[in-house]
């Protein structure tokens, strides 16, 4: 009976190191790092991050013709196929959040 909580608890932790390196390539490319905030949230489909940060930063986590939002796709895809969930990162604007990495896109 103890193997679902290990399972659980497995989630769990995955979950967290998916919301640390968010945070963690976010902040790394920002000029307010401090300010950067992900959020977890489910849906029907799986886990969304939502990614707020510094109106002035938003070009830079969005980036040149998307490129910084490509990455940030690539990345959060190897590492949502590694655990096995279903990841979107939004980033939220004022706005309205902003879909810009989905694990089961085809890239």
């Amino acid at each position: 009976m103890d193997a679902p909580e290990i399972i659980e608890d497995q989630l769990h932790e995955d979950d967290t190191r998916l919301i640390e390196l968010v945070g963690f390539f976010v902040q790394n490319i920002v000029s307010h790092p401090q300010e950067v905030e992900v959020e977890e949230f489910y849906d029907e489909v799986g886990t969304v991050y939502c990614v707020r940060v510094h109106p002035e930063d938003i070009g830079r986590v969005i980036g040149r013709e998307g490129r910084v939002a490509n990455a940030l796709r690539n990345l959060v895809k190897a590492a949502a196929t590694k655990t096995g969930t279903h990841v979107t990162v939004e980033i939220l604007t004022d706005d309205g959040p902003e879909i810009v990495a989905d694990s089961n896109d085809n890239a």
